[in-house]
């Protein structure tokens, strides 16, 4: 998908029919947050996906394996699988941020450089994520990301390595999540056939 000519999906496909999709930027922020909380079950985080991207809609059992793929279609942007190691050979996977630890500076660096108020304002998830990418150095939240992904030179000054390491310190995350195994439980859960009935029970 290419989104300067394809525009933004409002919609997606399961089982033949173009079904509507929540497209709002914190359905997407939620439904990663729920993926990371190991309290939920591969099947509990297939229900509440579906939920959360399709609320109210009743899906047939042999389409909610369908509409689950959608979902991850969706969340990923249309972009294709390729190398589990992140965007290929010799590049880092996303850098360690939270969406909830993080909050107040993304919303101030949306603020900053784009004039978007996260609070009031509704985004397409896709626009949210473009965006998001694209955010400029300068602003704290990208600091702070600079400051965890860093690895600190051995050849440099003791105050300047002392200085790094507090930052590291300082805006560590509580925990940090594994970004590549984000989706591992769904996409095992689909590999394996899952089990439909067990959602539509709950």
């Amino acid at each position: 998908m290419n989104l300067l000519i394809d525009g933004l999906p409002e919609e997606v496909e399961i089982a033949g029919q173009m079904v509507r999709i929540n497209t709002d930027f914190r359905t997407g922020i939620l439904f990663e947050e729920m993926m990371q909380d190991g309290s939920l079950d591969p099947m509990q985080k297939m229900a509440t996906a579906l939920e959360l991207y399709f609320p109210g809609t009743r899906f047939a059992p042999d389409t909610i394996m369908d509409a689950m793929e959608q979902v991850l279609w969706f969340y990923k942007c249309g972009e294709e699988d390729h190398d589990s190691t992140g965007q290929g050979s010799g590049q880092a996977s996303d850098p360690p941020f939270s969406y909830e630890y993080d909050a107040d500076y993304i919303y101030a660096a949306f603020m900053a450089a784009y004039r978007i108020d996260l609070a009031r304002n509704s985004l397409h998830w896709w626009q949210f994520r473009a965006l998001f990418q694209a955010l400029p150095e300068d602003t704290q939240f990208m600091k702070i990301v600079g400051y965890r992904t860093m690895k600190i030179p051995a050849k440099i000054p003791k105050e300047q390595r002392e200085h790094y390491q507090k930052m590291k310190k300082l805006y560590r995350l509580p925990q940090s999540a594994d970004r590549q195994q984000l989706e591992s439980d769904l996409s095992t859960l689909l590999m394996n056939g899952g089990n439909p009935a067990a959602i539509l029970e709950q």
